[in-house]
């Protein structure tokens, strides 16, 4: 855009000063030329207007060179003019907007927007409005030229006052931006400053074409080679839109806000490079400015997290994990970007620091795990509580107090099933005896591997094995007949009998003596039939000890 500023403006200083021929269709046909590649990057960069405001200054220095252009080369056909040196004349509402024009782009372009209040850009718009007015009025005052403007001319002969007055401001605008962009360039990140450099040369061939002129060593004389420029412009600007996204990649303005943010960002385009980052991500990342235009992939290869997501996504919310600035834990957000026109054209990468989040988030982790285990221990100790409660603790059977609570259940059902419900009572015999002559220890032992007997010949969630006190035990069989469980307590006795017990280098045995009795037919209550039950024991015990005995039932024969 520079360059069709510089050209228009050292272009209208030669027209001023050099008389030039009446009619030249060939030089009319190369400056239309330049007016409409122009006017194409004009429409170009308003179409992009939404990418920012650098976008509008830019079409606003393109229409103006494109109306410098179109009306010099109607002023050179010399087809038609309402009176003479109209159109040379008119070609300087494209000049004094052009130096404005390019001054408000180099100030959007390097991020001193803000400069442009209401109060500069009313104060920046008063000169080229003054020189309009003062040089169509000039026939009045002389203001504009030192000599009055010969009604054939084909230029304008001499500059008075005003015309150098607006030569020096137009010249001072153009400084200040050319100032601006090579700071900017100075300062600027690799990409950007690579763009900044592409418009100072660009802005360098019209100003080249602009001395040819001026010291008349053209290859032709008499013709401004400044129109030539503009085709070269145009291609420079071209390039700068549509090869490197001048416009849809400008870098995000590199103000306090921006800087001091602890989020952190990066800007990625199609063409997978770093077009803009911030110190956050620098930190974050462990990359610094250089990294600003190199391929992402590349940049974040030793976070293999990072560059799935590069690679793969274009939208949505992740966490990972970076070693670049201590152990941090990252969470980004990716966010497409697109054109006016909808068109996809790179990624921004937004992320913060959930290091603390995630730090807490372990440790309520932790605490809950911790009281997931102790809950675990405290429901551990609760069953084991409620065993202890049912069972007793020699010999692993249930305790009196939990037949007391089940056995009524268990007459209730079998009384609605209509089913048989047997208790046997085993007692050992002679047990006082037995202990007094191996001690209780050797007791103990009996009584342990009696328990085993017992619970490994009962059916589990069918019978009931108990230990009822001291060395009697009760089961509870349930839906089983009279006869069958004689035959069970047989087994039980007779298998007791067999065993042998070590106690120290001692094989210890002993004998049982059994009653049973059944509900309902000895008794309908759990009482009832306990004390059946005890009665069938005490005649085993009254017939000789070790035997079976079921009440009102032929009894064993004794082994």
């Amino acid at each position: 855009m520079s360059i069709h500023l510089t050209s228009l403006f050292i272009s209208s200083i030669l027209n001023n000063s050099v008389i030039l021929p009446p009619r030249n269709f060939l030089y009319s046909c190369l400056l239309s030329v330049a007016a409409i590649i122009s006017f194409s990057i004009a429409i170009v960069a308003w179409r992009r207007r939404k990418t920012g405001p650098a976008a509008l200054s830019i079409a606003l220095l393109m229409l103006a060179s494109a109306w410098w252009g179109l009306t010099y080369a109607i002023h050179w056909s010399s087809l038609y003019s309402p009176f003479p040196m109209f159109w040379l004349n008119s070609t300087y509402l494209g000049v004094v907007i052009v130096p404005t024009a390019y001054l408000v782009f180099a100030l959007h372009f390097t991020g001193n927007g803000k400069l442009l209040n209401r109060r500069t850009t009313s104060f920046l718009a008063i000169e080229p409005i003054l020189t309009l007015v003062i040089l169509w009025t000039d026939r009045l005052h002389g203001l504009f030229f030192s000599e009055l403007q010969p009604a054939n001319g084909s230029a304008i002969l001499d500059g008075g006052f005003w015309f150098w007055l607006n030569i020096v401001y137009s010249y001072l605008l153009i400084l200040i931006a050319f100032v601006l962009l090579a700071r900017f360039a100075m300062k600027a990140d690799r990409l950007s400053r690579k763009q900044a450099v592409l418009i100072l040369l660009g802005s360098l061939v019209p100003w080249v074409s602009s001395v040819i002129s001026v010291l008349d060593v053209a290859p032709l004389t008499d013709i401004d080679l400044t129109p030539f420029a503009f085709t070269i412009t145009g291609a420079a600007f071209a390039f700068a839109l549509f090869r490197l996204n001048l416009l849809t990649i400008v870098p995000m303005a590199r103000d306090a806000l921006v800087e001091v943010m602890t989020d952190g960002f990066f800007v990625a385009d199609l063409r997978n490079r770093v077009v803009d980052i911030n110190l956050a991500a620098q930190k974050y990342l462990g990359l610094n400015k250089a990294s600003i235009g190199k391929n992402a992939e590349e940049l974040f290869k030793n976070t293999p997290d990072l560059v799935a997501l590069y690679r793969d996504v274009k939208d949505g919310q992740f966490e990972f994990f970076t070693e670049y600035y201590g152990q941090r834990h990252l969470d980004m957000r990716v966010v497409p970007l697109y054109d006016e026109r909808k068109e996809f054209t790179g990624r921004l990468f937004i992320f913060r620091d959930i290091t603390k989040r995630k730090t807490a988030e372990m440790e309520i982790k932790k605490a809950n795990d911790q009281l997931k285990h102790q809950l675990s221990e405290i429901k551990t100790l609760q069953t084991e509580l409620q065993r202890q409660a049912v069972r007793d603790p020699l010999t692993e059977l249930y305790n009196r107090r939990y037949l007391e609570e089940t056995l009524e259940k268990e007459l209730s059902r079998a009384d609605r099933e209509g089913t048989t419900l047997c208790i046997l009572m085993l007692d050992i015999d002679h047990f006082k005896a037995f202990n007094d002559t191996y001690g209780h220890r050797a007791g103990d032992a009996v009584l342990r591997e009696l328990g085993k007997l017992l619970l490994q010949n009962t059916r589990e969630g069918g019978d009931i094995a108990c230990r009822y006190g001291g060395e009697e035990f009760v089961i509870v069989f349930t839906n089983t007949s009279l006869q069958h469980a004689g035959q069970r307590a047989e087994e039980f006795r007779t298998t007791f009998e067999t065993m042998q017990v070590s106690v120290g280098e001692d094989q210890l045995s002993a004998t049982a003596s059994i009653g049973v009795a059944a509900f309902p037919v000895h008794g309908s209550t759990g009482e009832a039939v306990l004390h059946a039950a005890d009665t069938a024991l005490y005649q085993a015990k009254e017939a000789g000890r070790n035997r079976t005995v079921v009440l009102d039932h032929p009894q064993p024969r004794e082994t």
